[in-house]
């Protein structure tokens, strides 16, 4: 799964990557990719993953600063 958040306000796209990320750990996706680009977005991406309760941990790509890679939670099965 890949996420492009280009061409979004700060706010837009905060609120782009929290449902992407919701609906993607409900569905057991286990990464993701995020294109921040390497503005605002990509200065704000720490603080959005981190508070996500679906994420597990996110890495930047070396050779793409604008680039991350999302890993979530393993999904709770409730039955």
């Amino acid at each position: 799964m890949k996420i492009d958040l280009h061409g979004y306000t700060i706010h837009k796209a905060w609120s782009h990557f929290n449902t992407k990320m919701t609906s993607a750990a409900l569905d057991g996706i286990k990464k993701c990719e995020v294109v921040t680009g390497q503005g605002a977005i990509m200065s704000e991406f720490p603080v959005w993953a981190h508070n996500h309760p679906s994420v597990k941990s996110y890495m930047q790509h070396i050779h793409n600063p604008g680039s991350f890679t999302i890993y979530f939670v393993k999904k709770v099965d409730i039955r």
